[in-house]
């Protein structure tokens, strides 16, 4: 029978019955309605009645306001990239402090005002209480500046865009024109800081400087005057074109020499060529011949006689002694021009011989003013190494004393420039920021019907009312094969009359205990108790999570209501302890019924039934246990209700009701027949 369930149907209880939940929300609309309406109410009161927020927002640019004039090195460019992310988190931070925020707050002059300052109406009772409970702290005994502070604070918000050096400054308040005033008084106060820090920074590093700069010029008068009194000691005196003296003598004996070497070869140039000039008788195409003044008056001369004889040769003759007188003359006037080459020739020569002696004189200092440069070498290296620990020393000094000058001059206001400037000034806004009033409505409406419409889902899915078959043709099916499996085991003592009493007498107990109702079902006869205990449990199933177990180990009654191929595992398997609540608990085929058969375990041991029962009573709302009389004795302390199924004839089945009753059981007596006009205890 199992097998022809399994093959016809192939239910899933764990699938949502829709239809169902459907129904659960038309029936209970107004529980999802009247929320939703209250919450619409609600937020419409709420954004008319709250006060109106204005908030206003002005925006930094963080760079470097270094300029070129400012800065010590003019070619050494200023910072390109800016500040970094950590650097633009740490100038938010500074946006934010309690300092800054003291500055704001007397610029806008705040104290006083009834929106920050909570002393502007005086101090309220509650306040006054929260005091003597050393909650909160005495307004009257707080500055101006640190009573407005929190509230403050809270309307201050600084944010930076993704990847950028921007800061945007936002400021809350029910003025509009203060909002504004109060971003901008931010962004001012922000800009003073800095400046005050740069320049507190400038006059430090000049006190410090100017102590160096004293200490430098007192080390370099005392460098300059070590060197003058070694050169003054070594006699390396500066002569012209700043050397000393022995090389530049040296120098100017080198030049004299090779200017005088240079005359002595012209002169006896010139005397050369003048004795071979002469030797070929071209006196007069030697070039100082023929500038020399005796020589070019002789030379006149000489042309003049020639022109008179040349005139008188044409009337005489040759042996005329006016002839022979000119020819005379001629001749005296050619030995005169003869002789002064000569002299000419000499001078020249006596120029050489002077030149080649003056070579040889300046040949000898200069050798000697070389030895006398030779032996100033050491000093001289000793002399500039002091000029150079001197000439560092001026220039740290003149570094030293430019960074001195510039920190002076960035002590003033005007030449401190900050590290960020206003890019966007802050205007008093028209629109309010807060209440957004049709999303603040419709959210809380939207909220409202989400929230009880998830509760009742909630509800009806956790109670399982929710879950149904996934085909209901093949459930129908499932319940007729579990009707059958019922009929098995139902006889005409075992009718509705005996299972309605049951159920009465079950939901009155959940009712009044509010907790999960433990119900014994136990006949005399263990063939009579299956098909009571199927009615009522899934009876009590419409009513909540119900539990129907099988109280003896190894029992198989109800194993036909679940959809398995195999014996399914049960209460002897986890009394062995090879299977786990887990494995054990099963589905009615026909319901939404949990089942607990008795198991397939070989050799059942006996159970903790205390533990079983408070166990499965956590997780349940009805607990039905079919149990014979002997499992039935050992479960009775634990049960709230107890049936037991018989006539008023069994004596056995009274002396049991009564046993049941003694260990704390409401016992009833049942007659299967037809139902008991009465069910007292």
């Amino acid at each position: 029978m199992r097998g022809s369930v399994k093959d016809e149907s192939e239910t899933s209880t764990n699938e949502i019955d829709l239809s169902r939940l459907g129904r659960t929300l038309a029936r209970k609309r107004w529980w999802v309605i009247g929320p939703t309406l209250a919450a619409f109410l609600g937020a419409a009161v709420f954004v008319n009645v709250v006060k109106l927020r204005y908030t206003s927002d002005a925006r930094l640019l963080l760079e470097n306001q270094d300029d070129f004039l400012g800065r010590p090195d003019k070619a050494d460019r200023g910072d390109g990239n800016g500040p970094d992310a950590e650097a633009v988190q740490s100038q938010i931070q500074l946006l934010t402090s309690r300092d800054l925020a003291r500055r704001a707050i007397r610029s806008l002059d705040l104290k006083g005002n009834a929106e920050f300052d909570p002393l502007a109406n005086g101090v309220g009772a509650f306040t006054r209480v929260m005091v003597l409970l050393g909650i909160a702290r005495d307004p009257t005994l707080m500055s101006p500046e640190d009573r407005v502070m929190e509230k403050f604070s809270e309307r201050l918000a600084v944010l930076s865009p993704t990847k950028t050096r921007v800061l945007s400054i936002e400021f809350t308040s029910r003025n509009p024109e203060l909002a504004a005033r109060g971003a901008n008084a931010v962004a001012e106060s922000y800009i003073e800081m800095q400046q005050e820090a740069k320049r507190e920074m400038a006059r430090s590093a000049a006190g410090s400087l100017a102590t160096l700069v004293a200490a430098l010029r007192e080390r370099v008068a005392d460098a300059e005057a070590k060197v003058e009194a070694y050169r003054a000691d070594s006699g390396l005196l500066i002569g012209a074109n700043n050397t000393i003296i022995p090389t530049q003598q040296l120098g100017e004996l080198n030049n004299q020499l090779s200017s005088a070497r240079a005359a002595q070869a012209e002169a006896q140039a010139k005397a050369n060529l003048l004795r071979d000039m002469l030797r070929q008788g071209r006196v007069g195409e030697i070039p100082d011949v023929a500038n020399n003044e005796t020589i070019r008056r002789i030379f006149e001369q000489r042309v003049s006689l020639r022109a008179q004889m040349a005139l008188e040769s044409r009337t005489l003759l040759p042996m005329h002694p006016r002839i022979k007188e000119l020819t005379a003359q001629l001749a005296d006037i050619d030995q005169q021009w003869r002789a002064a080459a000569e002299r000419t020739a000499r001078t020249l020569e006596n120029e050489a011989r002077i030149a080649a002696a003056r070579v040889d004189n300046l040949t000898r200092v200069l050798n000697d003013q070389k030895r006398v440069a030779g032996s100033a070498g050491a000093e001289e290296v000793k002399l500039r190494e002091l000029e150079r620990a001197a000439r560092q020393l001026k220039e740290q000094l003149e570094a030293e004393t430019a960074k001195y000058q510039q920190a002076q001059a960035r002590e003033q206001m005007k030449a401190t420039p900050a590290d960020a400037r206003i890019i966007q000034r802050a205007l008093a806004p028209q629109l309010p920021a807060f209440p957004k009033k049709i999303p603040i409505v419709a959210f809380s409406t939207l909220a409202a019907f989400l929230l009880s419409l998830g509760a009742i889902i909630a509800a009806e899915l956790l109670t399982g009312r929710a879950r149904a078959d996934a085909h209901p043709e093949e459930a129908d099916t499932a319940r007729e094969e579990g009707q059958g499996v019922e009929d098995e085991y139902e006889d005409e003592d075992a009718g509705d009359g005996a299972a309605a009493p049951a159920v009465a007498i079950a939901e009155q107990a959940r009712v009044a205990s509010g907790a999960c109702v433990k119900v014994l079902v136990t006949p005399l006869d263990e063939d009579r108790h299956g098909a009571m205990a199927i009615r009522l449990a899934r009876t009590l199933a419409g009513q909540g999570r119900t539990l129907l177990v099988a109280a003896d180990p190894g029992d198989g009654v109800f194993d036909p209501l679940i959809d398995s191929d195999d014996a399914p595992l049960g209460l002897a398997d986890l009394a062995s302890g090879d299977a786990g609540f887990e494995e054990i608990l099963h589905l009615d085929a026909g319901s939404r019924l949990h089942i607990l058969p008795g198991g397939v375990a070989g050799e059942a041991d006996d159970y903790d039934a205390e533990l079983l029962v408070e166990a499965l009573s956590q997780a349940y709302d009805f607990i039905v246990l079919a149990a014979s009389d002997h499992a039935a004795r050992a479960l009775g302390p634990y049960m709230d209700l107890a049936f037991v199924l018989g006539d008023g004839a069994d004596d056995d089945a009274e002396a049991l009701r009564r046993r049941l009753a003694r260990a704390g059981a409401e016992a009833h007596l049942l007659d299967g027949a037809a139902p008991a006009p009465s069910l007292a205890a």
